[in-house]
C-alpha cells in the first residue's frame, strides 16, 4: 500500500454579481429585470483524446498489475465529472516513425472532435530518436507542433526532460540529444503554447529533475517523499512505474485546471495512493 502526505487543494471561490434594475428619476423604480440565464461551465473533460508515445500507453504497467494498465484508466478513475475517452491512440511504438505515426494518431483524434487532447508525451520523440544534427531534431519538434496546430480545444503537452539516466539503456545513445540543446527546444515548446491561449504545459522537466535528486516532489498542496515512500519511476529510469503514472496523470489534470482557472479537487480524485488503488481494482475487474 502506498503511502502519501495529501493535503486538500483550495478550491476556487466564485461569485456572481446581481444584475441592478434601472432607475428613472421622474417615476417609481421599475421592477427589475430578470436575471439572464447563466450558461453552464464547458465541461473540459467531456470528449477526451489521447495522444503519445509509451508513458501514455502504459510501458510495462502490466508487471504490477497483471493485466494491460493505460493512462486512460487513470484519467477515468480519477474524474468525478462526466467524461468519456473518445480516443485513445497513445502506443510505445511511436519511436520507429513519430511524424507518420505522429500524423495518424492527430488525424484520428481530430476526427474524434475532442473537448480536450491530453498529449503528455507527443512531443518526445520528435525530439529524441536518431537524428544526425541538432536543427534536425529541432525541424523534427516544428513538425511535431505543427501537427497540433488544427486543435481548438483544451489541449496539453509536456515539455522535455533530459532523461539521460536512460541514455544507453531505453534510449539508445545515436537517440539521444545533446545536453545543451534542450534549453532552446523547450524554449520553443512554451513559446508555442504562450501563442496559444487552449494550451498548458505540463512541466515534466522540473519533475524530472526532482526525481533525479530524490527530493520531496510537490505537486500543488501535496508532498511525496521519495525517502519514505519509494519513487516513481521504473528500472529502466525512464517510464513511470505505477505510482509515477498515477503522478503524472494528477499533473497533466493539474495542468488543465490551471488553464481553466479552477482547482483539481473540483474535477478529479487528488489522492495518488487512492488513484492506484482505484486502477488496480478496475484492471483487476478486466
Amino acid at each position: 500500500m502506498l503511502m502519501t502526505r495529501f493535503k486538500t487543494l483550495p478550491l476556487l471561490a466564485l461569485a456572481l454579481l446581481p444584475m441592478a434594475g434601472c432607475l428613472s428619476s421622474h417615476s417609481a423604480p421599475a421592477p427589475a429585470a430578470p436575471a439572464p440565464a447563466v450558461a453552464p461551465a464547458v465541461n473540459t473533460f467531456e470528449r477526451i483524446a489521447i495522444i503519445g508515445a509509451s508513458s501514455s500507453a502504459g510501458f510495462n504497467l502490466q508487471l504490477e498489475t497483471g493485466v494491460p494498465t493505460r493512462l486512460a484508466d487513470y484519467i477515468n478513475e480519477a474524474l468525478h465529472v462526466p467524461h468519456e475517452v473518445v480516443f485513445d491512440g497513445a502506443t510505445e511504438l511511436l519511436f520507429l516513425d513519430p511524424e507518420g505515426m505522429g500524423a495518424k494518431m492527430a488525424s484520428d483524434a481530430l476526427e474524434a472532435t475532442p473537448t480536450v487532447l491530453i498529449a503528455p508525451d507527443f512531443l518526445f520523440w520528435f525530439f529524441y530518436g536518431a537524428g544526425p544534427t541538432t536543427e534536425a531534431r529541432r525541424a523534427r519538434l516544428e513538425t511535431g507542433l505543427a501537427l497540433l496546430e488544427p486543435f481548438t480545444c483544451k489541449l496539453v503537452i509536456g515539455d522535455l526532460p533530459y532523461m539521460q539516466g536512460a541514455a544507453g539503456g531505453m534510449i539508445p545513445l545515436s537517440s539521444m540529444p545533446r545536453g545543451d540543446s534542450f534549453e532552446a527546444a523547450n524554449a520553443r515548446i512554451y513559446a508555442w503554447a504562450a501563442a496559444h491561449p487552449n494550451v498548458a504545459v505540463t512541466p515534466f522537466v522540473a519533475v524530472n529533475k526532482t526525481l533525479q535528486s530524490g527530493a520531496r516532489y510537490v505537486l500543488g498542496d501535496f508532498t511525496w517523499d521519495q525517502d519514505e515512500l519509494g519513487g516513481l519511476l521504473q528500472a529502466d529510469q525512464l517510464h513511470p512505474n505505477l505510482a509515477g503514472t498515477a503522478i503524472l496523470c494528477l499533473e497533466v489534470l493539474y495542468s488543465l485546471t490551471q488553464l481553466d482557472k479552477t482547482a483539481l479537487i473540483d474535477v478529479s480524485m487528488v489522492d495518488p495512493e487512492e488513484l492506484v488503488d482505484a486502477v488496480d481494482d478496475l484492471v483487476s475487474s478486466r
